[in-house]
């Protein structure tokens, strides 16, 4: 497949994938962040792809991404919602491209929310993720899954 994800990627990453394991691969960062992003309603529009040489810029196989049908799902869903044409539920291009928008928009508000925390930001991710819900901002969905299935396994590692 060959293509890749150019995405914006900060310490933060390597915090909550490296450090802390709360996210098995970067990709599954980048998509939570891409939903975080998009319920916030805050893509980035530029510099969402980093920069080489601030040391911002991350990449991802498409292929990784793809290989989970729900993270597909969402990157279509994402890509339709964000453009209003049906051709983006299939277009790779716009895909990747929209995908890395709102996940540099969730990385600013991860930033804000859980980036400063000191320690094991696990409850942080959490406590946001269960505001996030009972606000009631209509997440529903394939969106709301993603925040299940994160909020499940994060459950599951606390009981161990």
């Amino acid at each position: 497949m060959g293509r890749i994800i150019n995405y914006k990627k900060t310490e933060l990453y390597d915090t909550l994938v490296d450090e802390y394991e709360v996210f098995e691969n970067y990709y599954d960062l980048l998509i939570f962040l891409a939903v975080i992003g998009y319920k916030e309603d805050n893509p980035v529009r530029e510099g969402y792809r980093g920069s080489s040489s601030e040391g911002t810029a991350g990449e991802s196989g498409l292929h990784n991404v793809y290989s989970q049908d729900l993270y597909r799902t969402i990157m279509a869903s994402l890509a339709f919602q964000d453009t209003g044409d049906p051709e983006a539920l299939v277009d790779e291009q716009t895909h990747m491209k929209v995908l890395a928008q709102y996940a540099a928009g969730g990385l600013e508000i991860a930033e804000d929310e859980f980036g400063d925390i000191a320690g094991d930001p696990t409850d942080a991710i959490i406590n946001y993720i269960k505001m996030s819900q009972s606000e009631g901002t209509g997440t529903e969905g394939e969106l709301a899954k993603i925040v299940q299935s994160f909020d499940d396994e994060m459950m599951n590692i606390e009981g161990e």
